[in-house]
């Protein structure tokens, strides 16, 4: 076992006895593909989120979308066999036009499944970033998140 699959297994066994079950993975020290390969290497099925999103929200009309974000999402993860499922490409979950606040959302769908969400962004003094602050879609958490997050 890789030193990532034991980091990302020890803090999903951590995380069954939160109330909310979830895991931002921040990759600073490894690349991507390391991540990719741990979670195939450990069978935990992934959610490409903007793509399966996208393909959804896409049919609805622009002002509908924001409301159909947490459901669609929901039901993505329900349908997945597993109890553990990796959360990757959620970009598009910090765009304008769905007035999402990302880790609010993955609080309220992470229940009784572990999501493993791969953070686009940085980590900086326990708070998750994603954008610049002068972007329309920077984010950044308050550090209260802090024990949901590990650095890769």
């Amino acid at each position: 076992m890789s030193n990532i699959q034991e980091l990302i297994a020890l803090a999903v066994e951590a995380s069954r006895s939160k109330r909310n079950k979830m895991l931002f993975v921040v990759v600073s020290r490894n690349s991507q593909e390391e991540l990719q390969g741990a979670i195939e290497r450990m069978e935990i099925p992934t959610l490409n989120v903007g793509l399966l999103l996208s393909e959804q929200l896409r049919v609805l009309p622009p002002e509908r979308r924001p409301f159909e974000v947490g459901r669609i999402l929901r039901s993505l993860i329900v349908r997945e066999n597993k109890d553990v499922i990796f959360l990757d490409h959620i970009e598009y979950l910090f765009d304008t036009e769905l007035k999402q606040n990302p880790v609010r959302l993955f609080e309220n769908l992470s229940g009784n499944k572990t999501l493993v969400i791969h953070w686009p962004g940085t980590l900086e003094n326990g708070a998750l970033i994603y954008a610049t602050p002068e972007h329309p879609e920077y984010y950044q958490s308050d550090n209260s998140y802090s024990s949901y997050i590990i650095e890769i």
